[in-house]
């Protein structure tokens, strides 16, 4: 696979498109779901939806943003708020608003329970999950005023009459509005809401917010709590994959290990506890896994570094590294996609030291050893099963390319101090 498809991650795209009949533009690329187009589900709410003047309006989530331009036309714009916790959403919907000169609209990865602002309105679409679905639900319900409305529009396929029996076990009986294409949009009214009485799936910890999903990740003879929340990956337990990595992971005392789409920090912290000279640096697109992380290090009695942002370059000053290591995504919403994984794989060795190692596990379907081989040259296969398999790969050290290592790197290539479990 070539660099120049890889690096086509990265490329933004200037996208034409129409929502409820408005013209718009969308500076977009991939990284989260529907990223090059309006969904039915979104024109169907921009179609459905009422938005007086004034109201104060929650897009969440607001994916590349295209809602809360639309809604920006129905109200002022600093009285929008679009959240996703996604960084690359976010950062798709701030391009958006300036594409489109839609200046005002507050933009953020966050939560709505988190802006300290009451709304009149919410826009909602499906995000992937039931259980996202909830905490999503819960977290902007709780901000609605009373009497306020909440739009929720999805795909038929996509688990949307499922949805809305969960929205109005919540929220009380909703209105259809509308159905088309397989889609379809209905309207819930903010009535009283008792917090003490919430439905049973709506009080599982992890859903309301300031609660956790805790267990413990049992590691041949270690144990690493964990803390999580629906929207993290493997949310309840310990994923297989992640499992077979960790079994034929080897780090040094003195590696500088950085974990890629670091989760709830599972394998951040089991590499910590080996690289008791080196350092570990955690890093997560979204704000729910990068949450968990800190939660889990506290729960381990650990410090360290959780950063969130669009990949590897969101590390780059804490770098350089001598350890890479990702579960990497392969789904981008609801559609399988490599392309998270092949930009990781290419942003990798420019953040590794001459010698560094790449370690990845991957379901056997997807190529990622082509990825790592017209990278790194060669790639060594260092476990397999029938679903997944862990590669590794290490940068050829070059005297052009960084000159004479320095005595740091030299100490690091040497060591041989090596832990796995048993």
């Amino acid at each position: 696979m070539a660099r120049k498809e890889i690096s086509a991650y990265r490329t933004e795209q200037i996208v034409g498109t129409q929502i409820g009949g408005l013209d718009l533009r969308l500076g977009t690329r991939a990284g989260f779901a529907a990223w090059g187009h309006v969904t039915q589900a979104m024109d169907l709410i921009a179609q459905q939806a009422r938005v007086e003047t004034d109201e104060r309006v929650l897009v969440c989530p607001c994916g590349h943003g295209a809602l809360a331009v639309w809604a920006a036309t129905r109200t002022q714009a600093d009285r929008v708020t679009a959240l996703d916790t996604n960084w690359v959403a976010m950062q798709a919907a701030k391009r958006a608003a300036s594409l489109n000169h839609c200046r005002g609209v507050n933009i953020a990865s966050d939560l709505p329970s988190r802006t300290g602002r009451a709304y009149d309105v919410a826009l909602m679409t499906l995000p992937k999950g039931r259980d996202l679905l909830r905490l999503l639900l819960l977290d902007a319900w709780t901000t609605l005023r009373e009497g306020g409305r909440l739009y929720l529009a999805g795909a038929n396929n996509e688990g949307i009459k499922s949805a809305i029996k969960d929205a109005e076990a919540l929220c009380g009986p909703a209105q259809l509005l509308a159905y088309k294409g397989g889609n379809r949009i209905v309207c819930l009214t903010r009535g009283d809401l008792d917090l003490a009485a919430l439905p049973d799936a709506y009080r599982t910890p992890g859903v309301p917010p300031g609660t956790w999903h805790s267990y413990v990740a049992q590691l041949g003879e270690e144990q690493i709590e964990l803390r999580s929340r629906p929207g993290v990956f493997s949310w309840r337990e310990l994923d297989a994959g992640t499992r077979l990595l960790l079994e034929v992971l080897q780090v040094r005392v003195t590696d500088r290990v950085l974990d890629v789409g670091c989760g709830s920090g599972v394998v951040g912290l089991w590499a910590g506890r080996r690289a008791t000279r080196g350092s570990v640096t955690w890093l997560d697109v979204d704000l729910l896994a990068c949450d968990a992380a800190r939660a889990s290090l506290a729960a381990n009695g650990v410090e360290g570094t959780v950063l969130q942002g669009d990949g590897i370059a969101a590390a780059a000053e804490a770098g350089p590294f001598t350890l890479v290591v990702s579960n990497p995504p392969f789904h981008s919403g609801h559609a399988v996609s490599s392309d998270v994984a092949e930009a990781l794989i290419d942003e990798a060795y420019g953040v590794l030291e001459p010698r560094g190692r790449l370690v990845l596990v991957a379901s056997r379907f997807l190529p990622y050893e082509q990825a790592m081989a017209a990278r790194f040259e060669a790639v060594e296969t260092l476990a397999e099963n029938p679903q997944y398999r862990v590669l590794a790969a290490e940068k050829v050290y070059r005297r052009k390319e960084r000159g004479r290592p320095t005595r740091r790197q030299r100490q690091a290539m040497a060591e041989e101090t090596v832990y796995e479990i048993d």
